[in-house]
């Protein structure tokens, strides 16, 4: 079909008697993933200490199919994507440019009378350069719950899917404390004084809704944005620092959980009659551990009770 795709401004249907196929919009959605950050792993602390003083998203491979209408016409589509390294990738209905590379041939089959094929792009400009963050609307009514950095994921269109609460409260693996193991002794010697946890990486299950490609657009790229961006914090010596650490809370057991971005990952998107992206966004938690319980005295719309400085929580004991 024309004007589904033009290639450096030239509608690939008229030219090469290309057309893209369904599926071709899930992947170019997704945010591409983070470059994995410098840590220490301190064996007596749970978790990693993570430098988080920058982050970085790497490149991301996008596959791309399509159908071939015009007999002799592959070879000269793939003339075209290879004669230069970067190729100016515009989709009408997403109102998006993509700036993507060749990277390889997937498949090819041949039919009758028509040609399929899936190509591998990479796209390595993750941001924008004249990005100007807005902040997200959204006129959907929402259930509310889940935060990122005190913003809950509503306020982005996302509600966020079942089996995500299962993924959060999985204890992590714990870490291995010095084992010796001899051969003419039964049994081995563990060093049990503690037991600490390792980093987790834990799987948000979200479902996007937006009415059209202005408002998607709005609350993707400002979901990235606070994702990676830096804040401003102060150490226990008041010494004020910048990083990306993220806090991810939970309103149902009144939990945050220190993390960062690791990927992101569509398991469907459907660009018709309001825009519907469920994707797997997926968070490290630096660091996890269940503590104690505790009993707050709560009102009946779930806000908690405090005392008349507003700075401490009523305990009710276990």
């Amino acid at each position: 079909m024309k004007k589904q795709l033009y290639i450096d401004g030239k509608d690939v249907h008229t030219e090469y008697g290309v057309s893209t196929l369904q599926g071709n919009y899930a992947e170019l959605v997704a945010f591409p993933p983070s470059k994995t950050p410098d840590s220490n792993d301190w064996p007596e602390e749970d978790g990693k200490e993570f430098d988080l003083s920058e982050i970085y998203l790497d490149t991301k491979d996008v596959i791309l199919e399509f159908g071939f209408f015009r007999e002799w016409q592959f070879s000269n589509f793939v003339s075209m994507l290879s004669d230069m390294g970067y190729h100016d990738f515009y989709f009408p209905h997403l109102k998006r440019t993509f700036k993507l590379r060749l990277s390889s041939q997937n498949s090819f089959e041949m039919y009758n009378s028509t040609e399929r094929s899936k190509f591998t792009f990479a796209n390595d400009f993750p941001r924008s350069d004249d990005y100007v963050y807005q902040e997200p609307i959204n006129s959907i009514l929402l259930p509310k719950g889940y935060e990122l950095d005190g913003v809950d994921l509503s306020a982005y269109g996302i509600l966020v899917l079942q089996g995500t609460n299962k993924e959060i409260l999985k204890t992590p693996a714990v870490k291995k404390n010095l084992l010796q193991n001899f051969k003419f002794q039964d049994g081995a010697i563990y060093d049990g004084e503690y037991v600490k946890f390792q980093t987790k990486d834990v799987s948000i299950k979200c479902l996007m809704r937006a009415p059209d490609f202005d408002t998607f657009w709005r609350n993707h790229d400002a979901l990235l944005h606070d994702l990676t961006k830096l804040s401003a914090k102060t150490d226990g010596e008041g010494y004020e620092y910048e990083d990306a650490e993220r806090s991810f809370y939970v309103d149902e057991w009144s939990e945050n959980y220190p993390c960062y971005y690791k990927s992101c990952k569509t398991d469907s998107f459907n660009p018709l009659d309001g825009i519907w992206w469920a994707f797997t966004l997926t968070l490290v938690f630096t660091s996890f551990r269940l503590g104690d319980t505790e009993y707050l005295l709560a009102s009946e719309d779930g806000k908690f009770i405090t005392t008349e400085d507003e700075e401490y929580f009523i305990d009710l004991g276990d």
